[in-house]
């Protein structure tokens, strides 16, 4: 027995209310291979002259570089880490194009610092070959022209706290960010993940980085939104209002 066409037409009804309600201020892919399940595709990385090692794609429990015991990745199998066998200044860092009508967007990633130097120096500088103990991991938002290695940004994320020790696991770490991604929209800014060691060994670990930003509907969109949910929410009254009337012997 087929259906009667009015109840067809109720049920592309409920099906097209159901995703108007659903549609509120969407969220758009801003980052790509945050997991880094397809190794470092989509990030650049860069070096100070001289430096040994570099942030390259880490699985299992050894570093990428000297097999180091390290702690494996959080999500997935696969991670970013800077390994190296000698002292150097390391980035890792993706540009990305800021949304129009950002309403809200939240940063997060998890973070691993394997410290052989037992503590942390935070001179302001990322150079290594300086004759200041410099051991330190730092997390910012640049604009794009600003020099890869410079310690002014945006917004600083993270940054390592002077005589801490590193940690034994993946720490996650999530930031507000829409302050200053409203203040640049449509514009490219740039996500920076930096190590620099001069006194021992340090490997840091990346993995999970997510920008989740939702954005206000355009003028126009907002409107047809409106619409669509009130054509929504009268029929549904009026069968309220019958349902109630006949229940009252109206």
């Amino acid at each position: 027995m087929q259906a009667p066409a009015a109840f067809h037409r109720l049920l592309g009804s409920a099906a097209l209310c159901g995703a108007l309600a659903a549609t509120g201020a969407p969220a758009q892919a801003v980052l790509v291979n945050g997991g880094f399940e397809s190794g470092l595709d989509g990030w650049t990385v860069a070096d100070l002259p001289g430096s040994d090692g570099g942030f390259r794609s880490q699985s299992g429990s050894g570093s990428p570089l000297t097999a180091s015991p390290v702690a494996a990745p959080p999500q997935g199998t696969r991670a970013a880490m800077s390994d190296a066998e000698g002292p150097g200044a390391h980035v890792l860092y993706q540009d990305f194009v800021v949304p129009a009508g950002v309403s809200t967007a939240l940063l997060s990633f998890q973070l691993y610092v394997r410290n052989e130097a037992g503590e942390a120096f935070v001179p302001e500088t990322l150079a290594f070959a300086t004759p200041a103990l410099n051991q330190q991991v730092r997390v910012d938002l640049l604009l794009p022209s600003a020099d890869v290695f410079a310690t002014d940004s945006l917004q600083p994320l993270y940054r390592s706290t002077p005589g801490t020790a590193g940690q034994a696991a993946y720490q996650l770490l999530s930031f507000d960010v829409a302050a200053v991604l409203q203040a640049h929209e449509g514009q490219t800014l740039r996500l920076r993940f930096a190590d620099t060691n001069n006194v021992a060994l340090q490997n840091v670990g990346v993995d999970a980085v997510n920008l989740a930003v939702s954005v206000v509907p355009e003028p126009a969109t907002a409107g047809m939104l409106a619409l669509g949910l009130a054509g929504c929410l009268v029929p549904g009254l009026w069968r309220r209002r019958r349902a109630a009337a006949v229940a009252q012997g109206g």
